[in-house]
């Protein structure tokens, strides 16, 4: 062969591999590689990538194995799709043999392009979980005390404690105690410490695999042989337990040793159990309360085929740890006095230690957490350290967060008590604090060198101060921890406006740090999942983080709230709080699957939780649905934290709750009757179009003024009000005929009236930055978002925020993440990248751009679940502007621009535009 001819063949080759679709990114159930899988028909995702524009999937082969040579050799022994026509690449169900429990699977897809050629991509693997209760193999629920004794030593404390005001509603307005004030309060008697269990094991044969089925309540740490197991923290995520429990996997083959092994397992109270009183009433008799237990199984398996199965019975050792006061509001203390060396091995002498007891089971489903786990995210040093004289050291962080921080304690004394508060304000001690006192307590073991970190409680917070120890503190003392769910970031966006990348960067910070296994409101004084936050929360979210596992699980922890006749509560977890008194709050049961299908498009959430939703709406028309006037919902929430909060004295919301709630709900029927279209459920989308119409008649017969054109609450409000009329127009409810007259009452009241200020809340805001800039609008909502006069998001920028408070003011929380709905303008409308919501998914991608007058550029980038989308515009002269980007591939895009509208293929694009 000549050299020319090699030449030309090598780059034929380097051409058809350069030009070809390649599948990458593969996932199972949302997640790469996942372990513990016990979803029985668990779904496949892909993405495919080629440099060659135009791409796409013509057909797939997928195939699972039980061995890594047959999946290397191309055998699915459990399933083989054989070749599909398709382009599909997600939401594609297994469709093979009947998955084994406890067993590690491997798979690959092979994808042909639109030539024709093939390519396999590289191997994916997962693991099942337990599906039955026999696959745990009789291990039990196991705790330190004999529940009898631990039930009624527990209720006279709280006995005791219900006499004194101090121990009142910590959790939501503070109090004046110290940890060691808490914990000394029953001195003769204190509350147990944090338990150490442990478990000794022999291995006698040649492993193949061992894995770690594990769920501790409230938290729990594995250790396999004095290594911690595993990067969680603050594991398993926060459920309602007598409805569900979730159990993690680990991978422990590495740990396992040939001889004497040991299991040995902290245990933390987390949420079950918890310490504090609270509003919401977690702490009373039917909540979630009973001492710290573990359900562990440990398989090991041998290259023999035979295997051995360590499980939580009696015969495990236990004994007090030095984690001595924990609970997820107040705080923890850790006494490095009672640390045990090497109580973790198997070499350990245990026999002073008592013997466990079973424990009742809690009560909910044993099933796998499928979503990512919290973890500590980011270290950084802080920004500025102080000292007060006696009051202690100041650490500033630089920024609202979630977590803790581990500081380095040297020559302390033994004894020694340090307590570290947490605050958003700059004295975490103050009496306005959100969540105060959020502390961490030492005492010190006497060494050169000690270290204080929070193991079973988080903190949200910038500030941090410090009693107790004298010696200077330095940064290289201190590591600020961020810690919340370890969700991937997917979105990105930056601009030529500083305000405008500012909010940007505050709504993703709040929605991260607000992330804890559920969606809470906020990480500083309640931590809890309310749901009218997540009805507006969670779609921003979507566009920054990949949210699908999390909100796969946070679905189920919604459900779990509905009473038999079909009430929810408006947060999840709940114990029985305020259920059924409010749809709008509540209709996040609605919104997320929605959201979920959009984003992802994923229509399992619909089917799972199909009977729920209807059981809710059945119950939310025969005790919300007014008896005198139809179609009005009662509702105890309302458009949350608008400015009218700080200057209306009326008494109430201005407007009354109910037409809010009316208006949200017609939405919810709206979205409900597309899903039973989308299931097949034609009786159920009957139903739902009657009364969707019913509902529509309501509103326009008790709200709309006609004379006036604008909605109006049926409580009497002097003005115009936003947040009904921007409802109105974003819902579809009015009537065509009025549309273009409210449309411009409602541009009117922004700009005129209130000088480019939008008076209203959280449903206003993510309505208005919704309809208007969809509707030629943008450069107005620009001006709204920078507009640094207060109330608005310029505002909070120029005052220093480094995250969302709670409305326009920081007198409360500081880190709420609900108003950031706004991101979605700058996602959207600003840069362009919306979904086809005809075809969900993003796999038909509808590019619509807002050329901003005042900004040089704009630029976002999106990574979906077929691939990273990017758009990005820059003004050329006054105008002109270019819009270019990058459409992956297997996907195709509208692109809606001024004066021309035109469907491509995927691959880069690049528009001149000239206005």
């Amino acid at each position: 062969m000549s050299k020319n001819i090699l030449v030309c063949l090598l780059l034929m080759f380097g051409f058809l591999c350069f030009s070809q679709v390649e599948p990458y990114d593969l996932k199972l159930e949302y997640r790469d590689n996942p372990e513990g899988v016990d979803v029985k028909k668990p779904r496949f995702f892909w993405k495919l990538k080629s440099d060659e524009d135009g791409q796409f999937q013509k057909a797939y082969q997928l195939i699972v194995a039980t061995s890594k040579y047959n999946i290397e050799n191309n055998i699915g022994d459990i399933y083989n799709s054989k070749k599909v026509k398709s382009s599909q690449t997600t939401q594609i169900v297994y469709k093979g043999k009947p998955l084994q429990p406890a067993t590690h699977y491997y798979w690959k897809v092979k994808v042909w392009d639109k030539n024709n050629t093939p390519s396999w991509s590289k191997t994916a693997t997962f693991s099942t979980g337990l599906f039955e209760k026999e696959d745990w193999k009789d291990a039990q629920w196991i705790a330190w005390k004999p529940q009898e004794q631990w039930y009624k030593e527990w209720w006279e404390r709280k006995d005791i404690e219900s006499q004194a005001l101090q121990f009142q509603l910590p959790s939501l307005f503070g109090a004046s105690m110290s940890m060691f004030e808490r914990y000394h309060f029953h001195h003769q008697n204190p509350y147990d410490a944090s338990p150490l269990l442990r478990k000794s094991f022999k291995v006698s044969k040649k492993i193949k695999q061992a894995k770690a089925y594990i769920s501790g309540l409230g938290y729990y740490e594995l250790f396999i042989n004095g290594k911690r197991i595993g990067t969680q923290v603050l594991d398993p995520g926060w459920t309602d337990y007598r409805k569900t429990i979730l159990y993690a996997t680990h991978d422990i083959t590495e740990q396992i040793q040939y001889g004497d092994n040991l299991a040995g397992v902290m245990l933390g109270r987390g949420f079950y159990g918890q310490l504090a009183y609270d509003h919401w009433g977690f702490y009373k008799k039917d909540g979630y309360v009973g001492q710290p237990k573990l359900l562990c199984l440990i398989k090991v398996l041998y290259e023999d085929g035979t295997e051995e199965n360590v499980i939580s019975d009696l015969s495990w050792k236990v004994t007090g740890g030095p984690i001595i006061y924990d609970g997820p509001h107040m705080g923890e203390i850790y006494d490095a006095r009672k640390e045990i060396e090497n109580w973790n091995i198997a070499s350990f002498n245990d026999a002073s230690w008592d013997t466990v007891n079973t424990a009742p089971h809690p009560g909910g489903e044993v099933v796998s957490q499928m979503c990512q786990p919290i973890r500590v995210t980011k270290t950084l040093q802080p920004v500025n350290i102080k000292r007060k004289g006696s009051y202690g050291q100041w650490i500033d962080t630089g920024t609202n967060s979630a977590g803790w921080i581990r500081l380095r304690l040297k020559n302390l004394e033994k004894g020694q008590q340090v307590t570290i508060y947490y605050g958003e304000h700059l004295d975490p001690t103050s009496s306005g604090q959100p969540g105060r006192l959020q502390q961490m307590a030492y005492i010190a073991k006497g060494e050169a060198e000690e270290f204080a970190e929070c193991r079973f409680s988080y903190k949200g917070y910038r500030y941090v101060q410090v009693k107790g120890y004298n010696t200077k503190i330095t940064k290289e003392d201190v590591e600020v921890k961020f810690v919340h769910s370890d969700v991937p970031q997917v979105g990105t966006f930056e601009s030529s406006d500083k305000t405008v990348d500012a909010v940007h960067h505050i709504c993703r910070k709040s929605l991260i740090f607000n992330l804890h296994s559920i969606v809470t409101d906020c990480p500083n004084r309640e931590k809890n999942g309310w749901l009218g936050e997540a009805v507006t929360g969670v779609e921003f979210g979507m566009a920054n983080y990949d949210l699908a596992a999390l909100m796969t699980k946070f679905t189920r922890d919604i459900f779990d709230t509905q009473t038999t006749e079909g009430a929810l509560s408006p947060i999840a977890p709940a114990n029985n709080y305020r259920k059924g008194k409010s749809t709008l709050w509540s209709s996040a049961g609605v919104h997320i699957p929605w959201y979920m299908y959009q984003y992802y498009g994923d229509t399992r959430l619909f089917e799972n939780y199909w009977e729920n939703m209807m059981r809710w709406v059945n119950y939310s028309w025969e005790n919300n649905n007014s008896k005198v006037k139809d179609g009005m919902f009662s509702e105890i929430y309302n458009d949350w934290v608008p400015p009218y909060d700080a200057t209306y004295r009326g008494g109430g919301k201005p407007g009354g709750n109910e037409v809010i709630g009316s208006m949200n709900f017609y939405l919810v029927l709206k979205r409900l009757t597309y899903m039973a279209d989308k299931l097949g459920k034609n009786k159920d989308k009957k139903r739902l179009e009657k009364q969707l119409k019913r509902i529509h008649q309501g509103i326009q017969k008790y709200a709309f003024d006609t004379e006036k054109v604008e909605y109006s609450g049926l409580k009497p409000f002097p003005e115009f009000l936003p947040v009904v009329n921007i409802l109105a127009l974003n819902y579809d409810i009015v009537p065509e005929k009025y549309r273009a007259q409210l449309e411009k009452k409602v541009l009117d009241n922004i700009v005129k009236e209130k000088d480019y200020h939008l008076w209203g809340g959280i449903f206003s805001i993510h309505s208005a930055f919704e309809y208007l800039p969809k509707n030629g609008y943008a450069d107005v909502m620009h001006k709204v978002v920078v507009n640094e006069e207060w109330p608005s998001f310029g505002w909070m920028i120029k005052e220093g925020a480094t995250t969302l408070p709670e409305g326009y003011k920081f007198t409360s929380s500081d880190m709420h993440h609900f108003m950031g709905v706004v991101d979605n303008f700058f996602y959207r409308h600003v840069a362009g990248i919306n979904v086809d919501t005809s075809k969900p998914g993003f796999q038909n991608i509808i590019l619509k751009p807002n050329f901003i007058e005042s900004m040089d550029y704009a630029k976002a980038s999106y990574n979906s679940i077929h691939g990273e989308i990017k758009a990005q515009w820059k003004k050329i002269n006054n105008n002109t502007y270019e819009y270019y980007g990058v459409i992956p591939s297997n996907c195709k895009a509208k692109v809606i621009l001024p004066f021309k509208t035109e469907t491509i293929k995927s691959g880069t694009f690049k528009y001149v535009v000239n206005l």
